[in-house]
């Protein structure tokens, strides 16, 4: 005899999960994505392609001419930013991030929607808190005209600008799911009651 796991299809989204349970929404139903998460979410895209033609460029370039573009580890460090930072929102806005299902399993739809929008808060809070200190970085390099120390010189607020920018987009997003969360408790609450 066999033994095996059978694994259920996460639904896409936090909120819908709990949607799900209280009958009002079925799990895997689109919620759409904001326009801020749209341009997150191709920006990432591009920074990858660009990113990979930069790396094939310069592998071709060493391996048939022997030689090197030079800028190819500044400009894929910079491209790494992009990703890491601008690719929040829309992680967020997808449910990409981790969750704790062995909690979320024990709990009922209502503690469930609590719980999800409280840690939607906090996690607001903290972020809100980065995005005002990445500002502050930011201000910071453009008031003293600090450059990367490479041959391009770029001014170093230019990077700490999309860390702004990422994490600013974070905090949009996080607010949409947690205006989701407070409706999603409201829902759960007016159907006790009824």
């Amino acid at each position: 005899m066999k033994a095996g796991i059978v694994m259920a299809k996460a639904p896409e989204t936090p909120e819908i999960a709990v949607r799900a349970f209280a009958g009002n929404e079925t799990p895997g139903e689109e919620t759409g994505e904001s326009r801020i998460d749209w341009v997150c979410r191709w920006v990432t895209q591009l920074a990858v392609i660009a990113l990979i033609l930069m790396i094939a460029t310069e592998v071709i370039a060493r391996s048939v001419f022997h030689l090197s573009l030079e800028v190819t580890d500044e400009l894929g460090g910079y491209a790494l930013i992009v990703v890491t930072f601008v690719s929040l929102p829309t992680c967020q806005a997808q449910g990409a991030f981790h969750h704790v299902h062995f909690l979320d399993a024990r709990l009922g739809p209502l503690a469930r929607a609590v719980l999800r929008a409280v840690f939607s808060a906090v996690s607001l809070a903290a972020i809100a808190i980065l995005c005002w200190q990445f500002v502050l970085f930011a201000l910071t390099s453009w008031q003293s005209g600090d450059v990367a120390a490479t041959t391009l010189l770029t001014p170093l607020w230019i990077p700490r600008a999309i860390m702004c920018f990422g994490s600013a987009c974070l905090c949009l997003s996080l607010c949409r799911t947690l205006h989701r969360d407070w409706r999603c408790i409201a829902n759960l609450l007016h159907g006790r009651n009824a």
